[in-house]
């Protein structure tokens, strides 16, 4: 029971805490158990918990019930039995030591005769991508593809291809997955100014920067061409846009771009202070 005390300052600990772990541990020894520990406590911090324990009626505001529920699902987390695990989680600890054979073999078996819906194939791809595995997290992306039901889904999801495709050298594949992605966005209401159309500008300037010379050449005035259509472009973007004109030698762009990229730095510089 003392160890409510504990729990209270990790959740107190910072926003992060406080937002994201889970009140139910401090109900550990039980709702009605812990409630009376606390109330009938000397402790400085006794009133503080005991607001938050109860709500606005005097009872706790967890339930035994509710509380059997929230630890059978922690239970399922941390099993007893080491072959009872989510492989997700064997994946997870091989990464952790840097065992990326191993991680593959568990990403393997976990995705062995799992339906090939949404959630698998978005867990898959960035599994692969994190492993290294572009061409194979790639080919699961392009195979979601079919999950995009709206024109932003489509956007995204083809933005999504084209950045694997570039990082596994298909090159050709990436620039056609950011001309589906620029036809989806023509049906995105102000997509010049949301995130994701600056992640697309993004795109095209990462694939001028890394693609073969002739084609790095087309994808660049592309890349030029839509940057100047969307407004207040971050500062990771400026910086590849330079790089990219400095790859493809349009030194005008390249001093427009440095510029730019400066202007941006400084104001977030004067902003810090």
């Amino acid at each position: 029971m003392e160890d409510v005390w504990l729990h209270w300052e990790l959740k107190r600990a910072n926003f992060d805490t406080w937002c994201g772990y889970d009140g139910e541990h401090l109900f550990a020894a039980g709702a009605p158990t812990t409630v009376a520990y606390v109330r009938d406590s000397g402790h400085a911090e006794r009133d503080d918990v005991l607001a938050y324990l109860l709500d606005e009626e005097g009872q706790p505001w967890v339930s035994e019930e509710t509380l059997a529920e929230w630890w059978r699902g922690k239970r399922s987390f941390f099993p007893g039995d080491p072959s009872a695990e989510d492989p997700l989680t064997w994946i997870a600890r091989a990464k952790l030591v840097g065992d990326q054979g191993l991680a593959r073999e568990w990403l393997d078996r976990w995705a062995v005769d799992r339906p090939r819906d949404k959630a698998t194939l978005s867990r898959l791809r960035y599994e692969l991508a994190d492993l290294g595995a572009f061409t194979e997290a790639a080919s699961a992306q392009r195979e979601s593809l079919v999950f995009a039901d709206n024109a932003w889904d489509a956007a995204s999801a083809w933005q999504s291809l084209a950045g694997l495709e570039r990082q596994a050298g298909n090159h050709g594949a990436a620039w056609e997955a950011l001309r589906e992605c620029r036809r989806a966005l023509h049906d995105v209401s102000g997509w010049t100014e949301v995130g994701l159309g600056r992640m697309y500008v993004e795109e095209l300037f990462l694939l001028a920067g890394s693609a073969g010379a002739e084609l790095a050449a087309v994808v660049f005035a592309e890349a030029d061409r839509q940057a100047r259509q969307v407004p207040r472009l971050p500062l990771v973007v400026l910086r590849v846009a330079a790089e990219a004109a400095d790859r493809v030698g349009d030194q005008d762009a390249a001093r427009l771009y440095r510029r730019l990229r400066d202007a941006e730095q400084r104001r977030i510089d004067g902003e810090r202070g």
